[in-house]
């Protein structure tokens, strides 16, 4: 079982924080919530390796930082048609018996829950967001059991992709890695959830929890 952690970019990463963070703050998020993610995920006991997929440059800084395998993909490919191309790599090269696609941005999850995920599946195991709207995890064994599709809704999507082909999935709704970070609210819940984590010191450190804070205590304008 492999880990595949995508990281598109992290130039112009999490746009929805813009009236929040500024360009470089969001960068800086981005790489702490990717650290987060691949501190969890290499104490796995379950998962045989990781793999990074993405073009940026910084993915080969962490994965030298956490002793991983890393993986380009091709220009201008979606998300989609990325973790496909990963798929394959692994299957070719590593003999990849089943793949659990981990996004960058939920740093809030534990080893525990993603060895006990990775031990409870049989074929397709779905994790949604707190909203049941999008993947937010996916184990599939094997690898290319079910297509992949992330397009932002994609969680029904690939729950109906698992049922057209006689698998009924796994659904883990309000698993830990429910908590993806787009909005200031979630900031403020990784905070209060996972205090001691990478993302949550640094925004400590970089000043962005009083920001937060200021932002939150603010009145409402009258209209």
């Amino acid at each position: 079982m492999w880990a595949i952690v995508p990281i598109k970019t992290f130039e112009r990463a999490k746009q929805r924080l813009a009236n929040v963070l500024n360009e470089e703050e969001r960068r800086s998020l981005m790489l702490a919530m990717a650290r987060d993610v691949l501190t969890c995920l290499s104490k796995a006991k379950n998962l045989d390796g990781i793999l990074i997929v993405s073009r940026a440059a910084e993915a080969d800084v962490l994965a030298s930082a956490f002793s991983t395998e890393r993986f380009a993909e091709s220009p201008h490919t979606n998300l989609a048609g990325a973790l496909t191309q990963a798929t394959d790599y692994l299957i070719k090269h590593f003999d990849a018996q089943g793949v659990f696609i981990v996004p960058a941005d939920v740093p809030g999850i534990t080893t525990e829950q993603v060895d006990e995920l990775i031990a409870a599946n049989t074929s397709v195991t779905l994790l949604p967001d707190a909203e049941n709207v999008g993947t937010n995890g996916m184990i599939c064994s094997p690898p290319k059991i079910v297509p992949f599709i992330f397009d932002g809704k994609s969680f029904k999507p690939h729950a109906d992709a698992a049922f057209a082909r006689n698998i009924t999935p796994r659904i883990i709704p309000g698993s830990c890695f429910a908590l993806d970070i787009d909005t200031p609210s979630d900031l403020q819940t990784l905070l209060a959830n996972q205090p001691r984590s990478q993302t949550a010191s640094y925004l400590n450190r970089s000043g962005i929890v009083d920001r937060l804070t200021t932002r939150q205590n603010q009145p409402e304008k009258q209209s």
